[in-house]
C-alpha cells in the first residue's frame, strides 16, 4: 500500500512534492527524499523551483502540526510515552533554537518536533522561522545538486546532503 502511495506522489510530480512537504510535519512514514529526488531529477532545471513548493507546503503542514499540538497536547501526552517527551522537553527547555534546527539532521521524525513545539508553547513566530531553516538546511542542498549534477549526482547525494545540512548547522551555532 504504501509503495502504491510513493508512485501516486512521483507519477503527480510538483502535487506530489507539494502533498508530502505538507504531510512532512504532520505524518510522513518515510523520508521525504524518497518522493523529491525522483521528482527533481525528472526535471533537473527545475529542481531549485520544486524544492521550494516542499519547503512552502513543508511550513504549512508543521504549522498545523505545531497547532495540533498546541490545542490538543494534554491528550498527545497521555498517548505518547511520558519519557519520551520530558526529554523533548528538557531539549527545548535547554535550548529550543538548537533543537529545532536541529530536527534537520537527527533521526527523530521531524513531526516530534513539530507537534512537541506546540505542546511546548514555543512562540509560533520563532518555531516558523526555526523550521524554515532546518527545511532550507535539509532539502535546499538537494535540489542545487540536481540543479546542477542532474543523475550524475545520485550515487552520493545522501551523504553529500547530510555532511552539507550538518556543516551548515554548525556554522549557525558557532555564529
Amino acid at each position: 500500500m504504501m509503495n502504491k502511495f510513493l508512485e501516486f506522489l512521483k507519477e503527480v510530480g510538483v502535487f506530489g512534492i507539494a502533498v508530502a512537504g505538507f504531510s512532512e510535519g504532520l505524518f510522513l512514514p518515510f523520508p521525504m527524499e524518497t518522493i523529491s529526488i525522483p521528482i527533481c531529477l525528472s526535471s533537473p532545471q527545475k529542481a531549485i523551483i520544486y524544492v521550494g513548493i516542499l519547503i512552502i507546503s513543508s511550513l504549512i503542514g508543521s504549522s498545523m502540526g505545531y497547532f495540533i499540538g498546541k490545542c490538543f497536547g494534554d491528550t498527545i501526552i497521555k498517548v505518547e510515552e511520558k519519557k519520551g517527551l520530558e526529554k523533548l522537553k528538557k531539549l527545548y527547555s535547554t535550548n529550543y533554537v538548537l533543537t529545532l534546527l536541529s530536527s534537520c539532521v537527527t533521526p527523530i521524525p521531524f513531526e516530534i518536533y513539530v507537534f512537541s513545539a506546540g505542546i511546548f508553547k514555543i512562540k509560533f513566530r520563532n518555531f516558523l522561522i526555526l523550521v524554515g531553516i532546518s527545511r532550507v538546511i535539509r532539502h535546499l542542498p538537494q535540489g542545487v545538486l540536481i540543479y546542477f549534477y542532474g543523475d550524475k549526482i545520485i550515487d552520493n547525494l545522501q551523504g553529500i546532503i547530510f555532511g552539507i545540512g550538518t556543516i551548515i548547522l554548525i556554522g549557525i551555532i558557532g555564529g
